[in-house]
């Protein structure tokens, strides 16, 4: 049992790293770039496959955050009424609703809901461009707020860490 506690650990953390670190790739790198360069069939098609690669592994982190945090939890506090009760369970609750929050944010997001927020990916990188046509028209996806709060988020969330373990 004392073996599982570090294991879990380490994939909390790699799932965060992941999550996160991909997050502050996108934000202050790729879209950046994408919004100050003409956007080509090229770099369209680019951007949408690096999208998708996030996408998966968004996913697969949210599952083993998921899955590791709450077998933490439940090694650290024994008990899920220990969540209620005791001021490690109260800081847990926090970041639970600070990472709640970021899966809303991820569900109802453009840039998680369509291929990208970069204006004129979305239709130039379609399925059809990636199946080989080349229909549709360019549409302008510009919601860059919602990801740079759900950035913040995780920040905290990561921060309720850090101050939890201090």
């Amino acid at each position: 049992m004392e073996a599982l506690h570090p294991i879990l650990t380490l994939v909390h953390l790699l799932a965060a790293i992941a999550w996160i670190g991909g997050m502050i790739f996108h934000i202050v790198v790729l879209d950046p770039v994408f919004r100050k360069n003409e956007v080509t069939v090229q770099s369209a098609f680019l951007l949408a496959l690096m999208e998708r690669r996030f996408r998966t592994l968004v996913g697969a982190s949210i599952g083993a955050l998921v899955g590791s945090g709450a077998a933490k939890a439940c090694l650290l506090l024994g008990s899920w009424q220990g969540l209620w009760t005791t001021t490690a369970g109260r800081y847990i609750l926090v970041k639970i609703l600070l990472t709640a929050s970021m899966l809303v944010i991820f569900a109802i997001c453009p840039k998680t809901t369509s291929c990208s927020s970069i204006p004129g990916v979305c239709d130039i990188a379609s399925e059809a461009l990636l199946s080989g046509k080349m229909d549709g028209t360019i549409c302008e996806r510009s919601k860059v707020v919602l990801p740079k709060v759900a950035l913040a988020l995780g920040v905290a969330a990561l921060a309720t860490a850090v101050y939890l373990r201090g």
